[in-house]
């Protein structure tokens, strides 16, 4: 694996892309963009479209290859091909999968790639277990969004149904039935609202709105848009469908019509329903429907961003870091001699930088989900040209398959929140934080007299040496800049480029669409690579794609016999 480095051209023109990513709403910053990025183009790798022996081929590789082959089938129905609504979108309308060859439906075809891909029979008994999870869960996901759409009185539902079904997820809100239209599929639904910056709106004149909107459904508008850690845990749809909300009568009628219970039917709801704003619907359907529920079923995503919702917390005792001298946690950084705390130096650079690598993971998995989702919304424009003013994309970069503005967007934002609870310190000599409160009472139940004011004021400054560390270590390897000295953080953002490039020249290679699929396998193949250790598989993914996606391919057509 070869990380590449940013050299100072490199680094100068993508310094200038973040500044202007941050202000593209003019048309010279968007011109400027689309200039620097055609110049960034030839920073990529050779891509490798021959075959090669598959010993040549990377064990991870191949696994990753032959899961990403299985889920296919899933893929399919996962996407939006039979979606129904209240609403016209010519976007999800001229939507279709890669069309799947017949063998790839066979149920040994697991074996058969198995075989082909020679991989060991402890991976061919963990494919079948985790392609039977999937089967599972979607069954179970479509058992509980029929119910829950089917309440709404039938496939033409009313106004005043769809509302009904609306107030049952997100509690009793006063919004004029007529406003709220819904597209849904067999596994996700999405109300579509007219709202604008916190406030409803209607170009109906026979649409009364009110002339002033009730407390909850004020800030209910106003946190549709706003950035919360806890949405990350309703991944894919990170939407406002909070468990808590979900009326209890509602959901446990709908439990006992489907059998499951009622914590899983929230659990399946919070996370495939959503609320897009109608004047956009056509910039996020395929995105999110197409782009995004297939990796909360298909990939390992869903737990990254489980973990990633807590990210904002303050640090606590328990807070654990894997490191390369084995797991630290933040309770084995202080040791108590007498009335003194000592923090322990070593252990504690450790645990910084092993907490900033899994922090970072967190993030890539998000950054990877995006781009690829990106990639699965941009397939429209590749199928239908002359149709392209009807998919609506904040991005500069909409005949692209990865938009390189709305990534340096969201690493932006991103970076330096998910590394917060590291860099902030809030110590007072009038209170405890909660960190030194659990820290005095463990002591307390392992008998360590904890009531010295000497021992309290000790373990004060103790904390705020663990922060100056801390600091000192971000300042050294972290800061998120561009211009000066190579960082971590331009690192990242040279990698982003590399794996950007590589994806987008195999996206749009002119593949004929009835051979086995090609980008939609590219897109499951990345989702499915980077399904374990995001912080390690993001440095190697560039390298990944150019190296062995076409040798795969290759191997993988040898099913049909078709010879490229």
């Amino acid at each position: 694996m070869s990380i590449p480095k940013a050299d100072p051209h490199r680094q100068h023109l993508l310094a200038e892309a973040l500044q202007l990513s941050r202000q593209r709403d003019t048309s010279i910053s968007s011109a400027r963009l689309v200039a620097i990025q055609a110049e960034l183009q030839c920073f990529t790798h050779t891509i490798h479209r021959e075959p090669i022996p598959i010993d040549d081929i990377p064990v991870a590789i191949r696994e990753a290859f032959v899961e990403a082959t299985i889920r296919l089938v899933p893929y399919q129905e996962i996407g939006g091909s039979y979606w129904q609504g209240t609403l016209a979108s010519p976007t999800l309308e001229r939507y279709f999968p890669d069309p799947l060859p017949t063998i790839l439906r066979e149920p040994t075809i697991g074996s058969q790639l198995c075989e082909l891909f020679q991989l060991s029979d402890d991976f061919a008994s963990h494919l079948q277990a985790s392609q039977q999870q999937v089967t599972q869960r979607l069954a179970q996901q479509k058992r509980i969004m029929a119910a829950a759409i089917a309440s709404m009185q039938g496939l033409a539902p009313t106004p005043e149904a769809i509302l009904q079904l609306f107030q049952a997820l997100f509690g009793d809100l006063p919004i004029p039935a007529k406003l709220i239209d819904c597209i849904y599929t067999p596994l996700q639904l999405y109300f579509c609202l007219p709202y604008e910056d916190g406030r409803l709106y209607s170009s109906n004149p026979d649409i009364a709105l009110p002339e002033q909107l009730s407390e909850p459904l004020q800030s209910f508008l106003q946190e549709l848009d706003e950035f919360h850690y806890q949405k990350f845990d309703r991944f894919p749809t990170f939407g406002p469908c909070h468990p808590a909300n979900i009326d209890s009568d509602w959901c446990q009628a709908l439990a006992q019509s489907t059998g499951d219970s009622p914590a899983d039917i929230t659990h399946v709801l919070s996370r495939s329903v959503g609320i897009i704003p109608t004047h956009k619907m056509e910039a996020f359907l395929i995105h999110d429907v197409w782009g995004h529920h297939w990796q909360y079923l298909c990939t390992q995503f869903a737990s990254d961003y489980a973990i990633l919702k807590d990210c904002g917390h303050p640090l606590h005792t328990g807070e654990t870091a894997y490191t390369s001298d084995g797991p630290l946690n933040c309770r084995m950084l202080f040791e108590v001699h007498g009335e003194q705390v000592q923090l322990d130096l070593q252990k504690s650079r450790l645990f910084f930088h092993g907490e900033v690598q899994q922090r970072l993971g967190l993030l890539f998995t998000h950054l990877i989900a995006e781009m690829i989702a990106d990639a699965a919304e941009f397939k429209f424009i590749w199928d239908n040209p002359n149709h392209a003013d009807q998919l609506l994309s904040s991005s500069v970069f909409k005949d692209h398959p990865t938009k390189l503005d709305l990534t340096l967007a969201d690493v932006d934002f991103l970076f330096l929140r998910v590394l917060r609870p590291l860099l902030e310190i809030q110590l007072s000599a009038f209170e405890e934080t909660p960190l030194e409160t659990a820290l005095l009472q463990e002591w307390d139940q392992a008998r360590i007299p904890v009531d010295s004011l000497t021992l309290k004021t000790s373990l004060k400054a103790a904390i705020a040496a663990l922060y100056q560390i801390f600091f000192q270590e971000y300042n050294t390897t972290y800061l998120p800049t561009l211009t000066g000295e190579a960082s971590l953080f331009s690192d990242i953002v040279s990698n982003l480029l590399y794996f950007q490039n590589v994806l987008n020249e195999l996206y749009t290679e002119p593949i004929n669409k009835n051979a086995v699929p090609f980008q939609d396998l590219l897109l499951l193949f990345v989702g499915c690579y980077c399904s374990s250790d995001s912080y390690v598989e993001f440095w190697s993914l560039d390298d990944a794609l150019a190296a062995y996606y076409w040798p795969c391919w290759h191997l993988l057509n040898t099913l049909l016999n078709i010879q490229y």
